[in-house]
């Protein structure tokens, strides 16, 4: 009874682990199988199996070849042997199996061999896929283009990649008798270990920051350093995987950047003050020569008559002239930085009409104002008036002589913007010659009596200092369209 309930928790042993059992009879060339390895082959039970036969069962190439050569040598030379070779099941499935046999000898020969037949394919696919993956980190690990590292718990380093070294200065050997503690910057390991007690304490599985090395040559080297935490099935911390990407150039540009930026904001505020002493003190003096030059005219006209008189009241005029151009870019400078509001483009395109009825009556042009729908826009009033008319007077200053004058005004919505079009029937202008310095100061396309240069120049950047543009089409002979794009209330 005991022998029987041996052999059946064998049998269920064998059932679990799913071997099976072979053997050959080497003699009459007969094979039996056992009903775990025909499970495994995927045939009937009443399947009969012969030598051909079973070793036709191994996957063609490696597998096969292998078989019928240890086969061969287990019958001929008595070796044992126990090998893992993949079979194509009788259902056409792939599988992993080991194989092990054991040769019985009589008289100096083998007369059969016994095995064992075991389904290992899960096992076996499950390692294969570890070892790839393990392959694939080892190769990211060592062929990376920033430094990676794995790290103990402790803070030793364990294994480092060429990059690493190559960033720190220190060699692999030099690297394991080192912890991270020893080469970082004294003023970045606070915040780095306490990242690390919260890693080792479960609080967070990685972090990021940004820290300072100390070079094998005395150097400091900034890194962005990410770190992450790797536990066993269980959630016991293992070791840090630490990638660390050198950012010292990065860091040298901004340092630069950051110098000339400082010199830059100081030479603005000189140019400021400079600003300041153009918008007034010049501004005292040239009135005060303007108000001599006309005390003369009145009380002492002796003085005016001669050749240089009128010269020196060109020059004053001239010198007024500059410095309210030069005001007008000051007070705009200065005041750039104010809100935008809300403001209706409509009334404003009115009220610049109105402004320029009398020079268009003189003129004798007309001004088709096509506008039927108020839009709001964001902007700095005194900048939307002094747009409008600009462009305005701009279009009666340069009219053609050969016809009348005719300036049509509209706008519409246009993604985020409200594009404001001022189109006229002028001299037009040659884009592919002007058109870089179209907006420039003291650029003139036309010989005007009151052209200045000055006008498009304001214009540009008070439409820019409300997060505008501004666009032109123009055709010599033809006539000029001015788009201003200002943002829309909804942008």
């Amino acid at each position: 009874m005991r022998e029987e309930i041996q052999e059946r928790l064998f049998n269920r042993v064998k059932q679990i682990v799913r071997i099976g059992t072979w053997e050959v009879d080497v003699q009459n060339q007969t094979v039996e199988w056992s009903s775990v390895t025909k499970e495994i082959h995927e045939v009937s039970e009443d399947y009969e199996p012969t030598i051909e036969k079973g070793i036709g069962f191994f996957k063609e190439g490696d597998s096969r070849d292998r078989i019928q050569e240890i086969f061969g040598k287990c019958i001929e030379d008595h070796e044992e042997f126990d090998v893992e070779l993949e079979i194509l099941t009788d259902k056409g499935n792939e599988k992993w199996v080991r194989s092990i046999g054991t040769p019985v000898i009589e008289d100096g020969k083998c007369v059969s061999v016994y095995g064992l037949f075991q389904d290992i394919d899960e096992k076996t696919r499950t390692l294969k896929s570890l070892k790839v993956r393990e392959e694939q980190f080892r190769r990211t690990f060592d062929y990376s283009a920033i430094g990676m590292a794995l790290v103990s718990l402790q803070g030793q380093w364990l294994r480092v990649n060429s990059q690493l070294t190559s960033i720190i200065g220190y060699s692999p050997e030099e690297f394991i008798e080192l912890s991270f503690q020893d080469i970082t910057h004294p003023e970045d390991l606070d915040t780095d270990m306490k990242y690390v007690k919260q890693m080792l304490d479960g609080e967070r599985d990685s972090y990021q920051m940004e820290k300072r090395y100390i070079h094998k040559n005395g150097e400091i080297v900034w890194t962005v350093l990410s770190v992450s935490i790797v536990k066993d099935a269980l959630g016991n911390p293992l070791h840090f995987v630490s990638q660390i990407t050198n950012i010292t150039e990065r860091k040298v540009a901004e340092e630069r950047a950051n110098g000339l930026l400082k010199v830059t904001n100081q030479q603005n505020e000189r140019l400021l003050n400079f600003a300041h002493i153009v918008s007034h003190n010049l501004r005292s003096h040239s009135g005060n020569i303007r108000l001599l030059i006309d005390l003369s005219k009145d009380q002492a006209p002796e003085c005016t008559q001669n050749e240089f008189f009128p010269l020196l009241d060109q020059a004053s005029g001239n010198l007024e002239e500059t410095i309210v151009h030069l005001n007008q870019v000051a007070v705009m400078n200065i005041s750039g930085s104010q809100e935008l509001e809300l403001l209706g483009v409509k009334g404003y395109i009115e009220k610049a009409i109105g402004n320029v009825r009398a020079l268009i009556h003189e003129a004798d042009g007309e001004i088709v104002n096509k506008l039927n729908k108020d839009y709001a826009v964001r902007a700095i009033p005194a900048y939307l008036e002094s747009i409008v008319l600009n462009f305005l007077t701009n279009s009666i200053k340069y009219r053609s002589e050969d016809r009348p004058l005719k300036i049509i005004v509209d706008a519409e919505k246009s993604g985020g913007y409200v594009k404001l079009s001022v189109t006229d029937n002028g001299r037009g202008i040659d884009l592919k010659r002007h058109r870089k310095k179209l907006f420039g100061m003291y650029k003139t396309f036309h010989k005007h009596k009151d052209a200045r240069g000055v006008g498009l120049f304001i214009t540009k950047n008070q439409i820019e200092a409300m997060e505008g543009k501004v666009e032109v089409e123009s055709t010599p002979g033809i006539g000029t369209t001015f788009h201003t794009y200002l943002k829309h209330e909804e942008n």
